[in-house]
């Protein structure tokens, strides 16, 4: 009875598989109905206004500048052949204008404290934000955004941190190092030698490389096209060689200038790392270079190095001078973070504000009552992910998190490094 009854599940297990097909997915249709259905249609939205969006004080915020952001928001709609939903040009209109805003409170604020952000900053941004990038138009407009709105943002975050270390918000003191160190130093213990260095790399061939179309392989360059590229690049390696290693020369300044990469940004530094995170090539020089020295030009698969050591460790626990720029750096970082969102609320409470677009805008809708709180509850036999928080090992005190954002953060940052690391997060290899 028991092999009958086997053998009936099987069959109604196997005819399926075999006589019908897995449902296909299919395009999202009649967006109108659904926006429809969600209850967005509901919004109602007033003309925008002809004159000034918004004032900070005496200063008036002139129409252009909305417009200039908020007709291309529009048009990549009107390409699509649709009409912007009534939601997402309620977004916008409030986005817009809140940005506008923001930025001249703080325009008006580094001029009261006499402060100002750090131009060569703001320039080493705008050049990171276009590496890697083919059609720098093409990409201003698929994000719905011009030169000026983009580097203005820039710059508003740069006041922000010119405002916060003008008011000693950023500080770093030598017992917060201590402290965080004490917490952090189980996390670096390796079986393993170590060494901290900086790199400049000079990749071989066009950069960025040539892609290839849908459904074809990349193209393949000849064996002359190959020479060429390489003694194009050893060349220049070469070039960028005799600068660093020249008297008084400044190696993250250099690298900085020169290096392809994230790391750049960084004057190269990648930080500490153990020998099997690097190409073979690559640590065999950097393990064995004396701290403090430069290396003749590198090759590996990614292209030319020039290495700096700037530390070695023995197998062990790092000491805190080992980790106390990154420490201080962290810890930076987390108050600038946290600085940022307590600045805002209180530079939008101090200065007076009239917003000409609020008006347009009507209620604030409901949201559909499928969004209410998905995803957000407890649930039933939803096992908690990694981003989740739970008790520490005792089962008791303050709850940890079980992911380090800052690790996160940093790997986010180096995505698209074509270098032959990865770069270095709190938790190094064991």
């Amino acid at each position: 009875m028991r092999c009958s009854f086997l053998a009936v599940v099987g069959l109604s297990l196997l005819v399926p598989l075999g006589c019908t097909e897995p449902p296909k997915p299919e395009k999202a249709q009649d967006l109108d109905k659904i926006e429809k259905a969600d209850g967005r249609d509901q919004i109602e939205l007033g003309p925008i206004p002809t004159g000034p969006i918004a004032t900070v004080g005496a200063v008036e915020i002139p129409n252009e500048a909305f417009r200039d952001v908020y007709d291309l928001k529009i048009k990549k709609y009107a390409d699509r052949g649709r009409e912007i939903p009534p939601s997402a040009d309620r977004r916008y209109r409030k986005s817009i204008a809140e940005r506008l805003i923001y930025h001249e409170v703080l325009a008006q604020e580094v001029k009261a404290l006499e402060v100002e952000y750090d131009a060569e900053e703001l320039t080493q941004r705008q050049e990171q934000q276009k590496r890697g990038i083919r059609d720098w138009a093409k990409h201003l407009e698929r994000r719905g955004e011009t030169e000026h709105s983009l580097q203005e943002m820039v710059v508003a975050e740069l006041r922000e941190k010119a405002i916060l270390a003008k008011l000693d918000k950023l500080s770093v003191s030598d017992d917060e190092v201590d402290e965080d160190y004490e917490k952090i130093k189980g996390n670096w213990k390796s079986d393993k030698p170590r060494v901290r260095a900086s790199h400049i790399l000079v990749p071989i061939g066009p950069q960025p490389p040539p892609r290839a179309k849908a459904g074809e392989a990349p193209p393949e360059p000849s064996d002359d096209e190959r020479k060429k590229w390489e003694d194009e690049a050893l060349a220049k390696a070469k070039e960028i060689h005799a600068k660093v290693v020249a008297e008084g020369a400044d190696f993250s300044a250099i690298a900085a200038e020169t290096s392809i990469g994230p790391s750049a940004a960084k004057g190269g530094d990648i930080g500490i790392f153990t020998a099997d995170r690097m190409a073979e090539e690559f640590s065999a020089v950097a393990f064995e270079l004396p701290a403090g020295q430069i290396s003749e030009p590198v090759k590996t698969k990614f292209g030319y190095h020039i290495i700096k050591v700037t530390g070695s460790w023995p197998p062990g626990e790092l000491p805190k001078d080992a980790l106390e720029d990154q420490i201080r750096d962290r810890l930076r970082q987390r108050k600038l973070h946290q600085g940022r969102r307590e600045l805002k609320d209180e530079l939008l409470a101090k200065y007076e504000i009239v917003d000409n677009i609020k008006p347009t805008l009507g209620p604030e809708p409901k949201r559909g009552r499928g969004k209410k709180g998905k995803g957000k509850g407890k649930g039933k036999g939803k096992k908690a992910g990694p981003h989740k928080r739970g008790p520490n090992r005792e089962g008791k005190g303050p709850p940890r998190t079980v992911i380090d954002r800052d690790a996160v953060k940093k790997r986010v940052q180096i995505k698209g490094e074509k270098a032959p690391v990865r770069e270095p997060v709190p938790a190094p290899a064991q």
